[in-house]
């Protein structure tokens, strides 16, 4: 043994073996810890609305069916996929340079992103098509939407400014080009002359809107208005007789006043219209659609027809409500000097409302609504509570609330709720719902004049 660790030769062996094992043992190790570290920092995300540049001849084609933004996901290392996520300087490119008139499928493509990371793009292709660019001049239409125009006044032919506007497109939209519109939807309701900026939109002979360029976007339009009328008072008048066994109690219109169009000398003698309706054939509730009448001389009336909410009841419980309200009326009084005697304020009692209005919120501006029950919009409330708290609260102090905030176009029914009132203070609505029809408004569209 001396004679071997005495030996040179002998110990540079050893060193040599010892030193190949430390080397096999330390690259295992470190081979290990990188496949872990690579693995445990890998990582994926998914980035939405990455704008898409095309490139081809601008000059003389006209692209479209490219989208305008597209779904990126990248995978790779975490650091390097964070990176690329924050700053987005990575580009998702359609390369249509050669491409050739017609339709055709491209494929989608990023460039100045790391060769490290992988990359799928949503949706890789696009169906593309190349046409010839034309640009021609088009006369641009004005629309105005109900509510830009005030009742009783009118809109007198509007002045556009640029009259005509530039498309640019390909060669078979620009023929298929049929209509171009500036509408105006603002809720003004001017009475008199303004200006706004309309928005410049291209539709074929289906109205479909088509994918083109308009310059400008927007045109400068001013409308005059002028006065056409005079806004009257509707007043209804009963005709012939219900049933034998039916009252009417009352006759609301949806509309309390209405616009007679005339001369000046015409509607100065005009104070009201009365609107005659017919109940003879009356037998429950109802709605009643009736034409408003134009007065003597005058040449029009806006609108030219209203609803009629008819409220019904029949005799005998009109006879029996009657009696039973004057017994109250009788009990209340003797109880009332009763208790004023005694001093009493705590005793509970109930005093009863009839006709009070039911007002709508919370519509949304797209809706308009139509109440159907109850027909003449208004109901009976009973309040109870302390005596001393009751005889304080009279009919004007209560709003009964149908609230619509969360009612769609159709049929709506919603509890009604009261307020105004003490908390100590019980209530009960008859009837305690109302029935709604919404509909979604719709914005006025006058004739369009196809563009030649």
């Amino acid at each position: 043994m001396d004679r071997i660790l005495n030996n040179k030769w002998s110990i540079r062996i050893i060193a040599l073996l010892l030193a190949a094992i430390l080397f096999t043992s330390v690259h295992a190790s470190n081979k290990d810890t990188t496949s872990f570290s690579t693995t445990s920092s890998s990582d994926s995300e998914v980035i939405e609305n990455v704008p898409v540049k095309v490139y081809y001849d601008k000059t003389n084609l006209y692209i479209s069916g490219v989208p305008e933004t597209v779904t990126v996901t990248i995978s790779g290392p975490r650091s390097i996929v964070q990176s690329a996520k924050a700053q987005q300087d990575f580009t998702v490119y359609a390369d249509l340079k050669n491409a050739s008139i017609g339709t055709q499928e491209v494929k989608l493509q990023v460039k100045d992103l790391s060769d490290r990371l992988k990359v799928k793009i949503d949706p890789a292709s696009v169906s593309v098509n190349v046409q010839e660019k034309v640009t021609k001049k088009f006369s641009v239409d004005v629309e105005l939407s109900k509510s830009v125009i005030a009742d009783g006044y009118q809109a007198g032919t509007p002045i556009i400014d640029p009259k005509k506007v530039s498309i640019t497109g390909a060669k078979d939209t620009i023929e298929q080009i049929a209509y171009v519109k500036a509408t105006l939807e603002d809720d003004g309701n001017h009475k008199s002359e303004f200006t706004d900026k309309a928005t410049v939109s291209v539709f074929d002979s289906n109205l479909n809107k088509l994918d083109v360029d308009v310059s400008p976007q927007e045109v400068e339009v001013t409308v005059p208005v002028e006065k056409v009328g005079k806004s009257v008072p509707v007043k209804i008048k009963q005709e012939g007789t219900p049933e034998s066994d039916i009252e009417i109690s009352s006759m609301t219109p949806d509309k309390s006043e209405v616009v007679v169009v005339g001369d000046d000398a015409v509607l100065d003698k005009i104070k009201e219209i009365e609107i005659p309706i017919d109940v003879s054939k009356i037998k429950a509730d109802t709605v009643k659609e009736v034409t408003v009448p134009v007065p003597n001389g005058a040449k029009s009336v806006q609108p030219t027809t209203i609803e009629v909410k008819i409220k019904t009841i029949k005799k005998s419980e009109a006879n029996t409500e009657t009696n039973t309200s004057d017994n109250k009326n009788d009990d209340t009084n003797s109880n009332d000097s009763t208790k004023d005697d005694s001093g009493d304020n705590d005793t509970k009692i109930s005093k009863s409302f009839s006709n009070i209005q039911v007002y709508m919120s919370g519509l949304k501006s797209t809706l308009d609504a139509q109440m159907i029950t109850p027909a003449n919009g208004k109901v009976s409330v009973t309040i109870t509570g302390e005596k001393k708290t009751i005889d304080g609260i009279s009919a004007k102090d209560l709003s009964v609330i149908a609230n619509l905030s969360k009612g769609k176009a159709g049929d709506y029914s919603i509890p009604l709720e009261l307020n105004g009132l003490p908390d100590n203070v019980a209530y009960v609505i008859n009837p305690t719902n109302a029935d709604f029809i919404l509909t979604e408004k719709e914005a006025q569209n006058s004739v369009p004049s196809k563009n030649t």
